[in-house]
């Protein structure tokens, strides 16, 4: 069963290709020469692992929050790739994809945060084998509610500095993982997790944002 994995909510594009749970292809190990169109990296990506369009069973793409207009690119084209193929297609979100790794990492629970505007900001908390939680407002509010009962947990995203420094977390273990984003290796590493989640058209992955949540 080959996976075709996408991520591109991170601002450099990932383009992965995958069986049984290992990964065969990884556009990021390019370089600099990951700076193409979507297209063009799943061409490369099927001629360097002597592969066709139609042998690709399955779609993992990453929903966002993130970089508008670089989500909805790589939402777009996964829709239309799964819609010309007739295959499912499995939505991961940005926030699961980070609290995943970071658990690996630490086996404790995981506060993700991205960007927004206006002092705002989206907020992921992640546990294992719970649904991911996702809300959008101001730090200050949400991380409280999320760790309340909580005495360690780890942090990830664009607000490390300022989750760990909040005052009403004081006496509370927080650790800061360094982690931007999570790596989108884990779309196939961890690919069970998220075929039996596969959407069919007439259904489509739609993209997270402020109004989606």
């Amino acid at each position: 069963m080959l996976i075709l994995g996408i991520s591109t909510s991170s601002g450099q594009f990932a383009l992965l290709l995958g069986e049984n749970n290992q990964v065969i292809y990884d556009s990021t190990d390019l370089g600099k020469d990951n700076n193409k169109e979507l297209y063009y990296l799943l061409q490369d990506a099927l001629k360097a692992c002597n592969k066709k369009t139609s042998d690709i069973n399955q779609i993992i793409i990453d929903t966002g929050p993130g970089g508008t207009s670089r989500v909805r690119t790589g939402i777009a084209f996964a829709n239309s790739l799964a819609y010309s193929l007739n295959i499912p297609i499995s939505p991961v979100s940005t926030m699961e994809l980070a609290g995943i790794d970071a658990y690996n990492k630490y086996s404790l629970p995981v506060v993700n945060s991205v960007k927004s505007i206006k002092g705002n900001a989206y907020i992921g908390f992640y546990q294992k084998d719970e649904e991911i939680k996702i809300e959008y407002g101001r730090i200050e509010e949400i991380v409280p509610e999320f760790v309340g009962g909580i005495a360690q947990f780890v942090v990830v995203g664009a607000h490390r500095e300022q989750i760990i420094n909040l005052p009403v977390l004081a006496g509370k273990t927080i650790i800061d993982s360094q982690m931007q984003y999570g790596n989108a290796r884990i779309f196939i590493e961890k690919s069970d997790l998220f075929t039996g989640r596969g959407l069919l058209f007439p259904q489509f992955v739609v993209p997270i944002t402020e109004e989606t949540i």
